[in-house]
């Protein structure tokens, strides 16, 4: 996947356990060396991939530090990639029956639905990813989008899937636009011949510049594709190919407003802030360069470090400069706000952003809030009622599994009964505030007294306001949303 999101798009998003204070315990039992980006007093945003999981910490603290600088020093590093509750894994011989459960007829489910299809092919591994799965080659590729289909064929034959429409499909990956402009044409039309899908559906096609020429543009954009997520990252030519990014800056604006021009479907980026060898100069002047462009959208994302990911070699071995640290990516974060905001660019969530109305953003939303999932394609992933599903990443057992006519389940997971209460808050603080009167109210608890020792400690530190019973988030608060949500999870877990 070319962005910085985690299986985020797998992403599904991502199950997490709780976090806490410090390095992962595993790290610590490994003793890492002291020059090291996974020892703590590096001050990095340093974290293990755990595919499934996808937790940064194990530890558990609840309070921040005391301190004047909450935006620099509430904590000493972030906990999660997203905030989740921890659920319990489904025993192997249920994972059937349950998802035969979820896509029965009396499973009525959410109002908001989503499909999430997964494409597992890169051309090359960038180094800032830790999700890379396999080497893209033509046929390989093609004989995986024969397969694919014949999954969605499955499902969508269900009853479950065919009771209403669905609002947003996104194709992650991986890289979908490695596909040839046949199989991106394939792909897209079998998911809108397959499924019902609502007619303002957002149907979102992820991807990078290598390689996407004007044929797979067109391919895309026939078949049906309203909206492109390109991983840029960076416009700064000399920082993208340090970290194996093979296009120019020049060739990505050509590219960017050649599409812009065409007219057919809204445009969003990721920019990536903390990369090894940039500068504030560096960063403000991509984000200039995105509002020069006109484009529809972008997303400022941290960068996130791997433990024993290609990043993270490269850095120990000397090949990369150290990224920035945490307390720098502060630096970073606030600059970016502050550029965006002086723009008048319109904040979707605390990284999402919108230069105009034809971004919505709809499958980024919907995916932190009350939806269901549909996942489709080899490590996919999805949720359906109170249960998550992996999909098989091994592309032969993956194979095997679709050609006996069987959903290719890898593992599933089911949720407490307060699983609508955690995606409630998860949601609500990517937006910047978590409204406890009303969720209170909604959920029958009493969420001050579950949580007040806390909340009242980081208002004094600085992370949040609280009026009438709604917490809003700080410019620090924001920096440090993933930590307030998944300590708030965790809380009420316990």
């Amino acid at each position: 996947m070319p962005k910085n999101k985690g299986m985020a798009t797998v992403t599904l998003e991502i199950l997490q356990e709780a976090r806490g204070k410090m390095m992962d315990r595993s790290i610590k039992k490994e003793g890492p060396s002291p020059d090291s980006l996974s020892d703590p007093s590096s001050g990095l945003n340093v974290g293990m991939n755990r595919q499934q999981t996808m937790h940064l910490t194990d530890d558990r603290r609840f309070l921040a530090n005391k301190t004047d600088d909450p935006l620099h020093e509430a904590f000493d590093c972030k906990l999660a990639v997203h905030a989740m509750p921890r659920n319990e894994p489904l025993p192997p011989e249920r994972l059937e029956l349950s998802w035969a459960e979820v896509m029965a007829e009396d499973h009525v489910g959410e109002p908001v639905r989503t499909i999430y299809t997964h494409i597992p092919f890169c051309q090359s591994h960038c180094l800032f990813c830790g999700f890379y799965q396999n080497a893209y080659k033509s046929d390989a590729a093609r004989r995986y989008v024969d397969v694919l289909l014949k999954e969605m064929a499955q499902t969508a034959a269900q009853p479950f899937v065919k009771r209403k429409p669905f609002q947003a499909v996104y194709f992650g990956g991986g890289t979908p636009t490695a596909l040839s402009a046949q199989d991106i044409y394939r792909l897209v039309t079998g998911v809108k011949t397959l499924f019902p899908l609502a007619n303002d559906c957002e149907l979102t096609f992820e991807g990078r510049f290598y390689d996407f020429d004007t044929d797979k543009i067109a391919a895309a954009l026939d078949a049906g594709v309203n909206r492109f997520s390109l991983g840029v990252q960076t416009f700064d030519t000399r920082i993208r190919k340090s970290i194996g990014r093979r296009v120019s800056g020049e060739k990505l604006v050509e590219t960017l407003a050649r599409i812009r021009d065409v007219g057919r479907a809204a445009i969003i980026i990721d920019l990536i802030y903390g990369l090894p060898g940039q500068t504030l100069e560096i960063w403000q002047k991509d984000i200039e360069t995105y509002l020069d462009l006109g484009i529809d959208g972008c997303d400022l994302y941290q960068l996130n470090i791997f433990t024993g990911g290609p990043l993270d070699t490269a850095v120990e071995k000397g090949a990369l400069p150290k990224p920035a640290t945490l307390r720098d990516q502060a630096d970073y974060f606030q600059r970016g706000v502050d550029l965006m905001e002086a723009a008048h660019q319109r904040r979707l969530s605390i990284t999402h952003w919108a230069q105009n109305a034809r971004e919505r953003s709809l499958y980024n939303s919907f995916s932190r809030s009350r939806s269901e999932c549909v996942p489709l394609g080899a490590g996919a992933g999805g949720w359906l009622g109170d249960r998550m599903f992996f999909l098989e990443g091994d592309l032969k057992t993956y194979t095997r599994t679709v050609e006996a006519g069987k959903k290719p389940l890898a593992m599933g997971f089911t949720s407490d009964e307060n699983y609508l209460l955690f995606r409630d808050i998860s949601y609500q603080i990517e937006l910047g505030y978590c409204d406890f009167k009303s969720l209170s109210t909604r959920h029958k608890i009493n969420l001050f007294v579950k949580i007040d020792h806390v909340v009242t400690q980081w208002e004094k530190v600085g992370l949040i306001k609280i009026d009438d019973g709604c917490l809003h988030l700080t410019r620090a608060g924001e920096f440090w949303a993933v930590n307030l949500a998944q300590i708030l999870i965790d809380v009420l877990q316990m």
